[in-house]
């Protein structure tokens, strides 16, 4: 357990006492749990999510006593501590944004693409059905070649690809596994979106179960939480 950490929560707890501030009253401040406060005060990282999480609630609850100038001193300790950046966290929150967007735009471009396809054979069919003289044996080769020209048009096949869409009403962190290799981690604010795709399933820890909603397929999950409740869930 880091030395400096204890200091930091030393600090915050001292502070909050000097302000006659219980630990509920930060506790409603902050959207957290009681037990998350009390552990950051205690400097008991272990039962706390991610660093990066971590460094954020220590700022915040800094900010909330009114300590702006001992911030300036802690905040070293924190970046020693956790060796984080910030801005990469914000950078993946923004990368997944445009990845939202791309998920959703570039299947509609590609549909249209298609669309357009079809319609162009069609069109070309019924020309060469006009073009064609009416005696003889020519219609039954246009004939013959029609069910080639419906084959060629026909949509190609997509395998399921299964899209979750995480909206965020009240400020919280999550940490995603996607079909049990790739491992994303967000800090999400109010009104944030974000949209990840998977084969297969995604398998969720959020720090705040009551501040999002979870759709599946333009379907909503059953997510039952309160308010500042760490929850896991399994999505497929």
């Amino acid at each position: 357990m880091s030395l400096d950490l204890q200091k930091i929560g030393k600090t915050l707890r001292e502070k909050r006492e000097e302000k006659g501030l219980t630990v509920i009253n930060i506790s409603d401040s902050l959207c957290l749990r009681k037990s998350l406060v009390q552990a950051i005060e205690d400097g008991d990282w272990r039962v706390l999510p991610h660093e990066v999480y971590v460094r954020g609630y220590l700022k915040e609850y800094a900010h909330l006593l009114d300590m702006n100038e001992d911030i300036l001193e802690l905040a070293p300790k924190v970046e020693e501590a956790f060796a984080v950046e910030v801005p990469a966290k914000k950078e993946a929150i923004q990368q997944s944004r445009r990845v939202g967007r791309r998920a959703i735009f570039y299947p509609l471009i590609f549909v249209l693409i298609i669309a357009f396809f079809v319609l162009n054979q069609i069109y070309k069919e019924r020309s060469v059905s006009k073009s064609s003289p009416t005696q003889g044996t020519q219609p039954a080769s246009v004939s013959a070649r029609t069910p080639q020209s419906e084959q060629g048009a026909a949509l190609p096949e997509f395998p399921d690809v299964k899209k979750l869409m995480i909206t965020c009403h009240e400020r919280t962190w999550v940490s995603v596994v996607i079909d049990g290799n790739e491992k994303k981690e967000f800090m999400l604010n109010s009104e944030d979106i974000i949209v990840l795709n998977a084969k297969e399933n995604f398998d969720l820890l959020i720090g705040n179960a009551g501040g999002v909603k979870l759709n599946l397929n333009g379907k909503e999950v059953d997510l039952t939480g309160q308010s500042g409740e760490v929850k896991r869930i399994k999505v497929s």
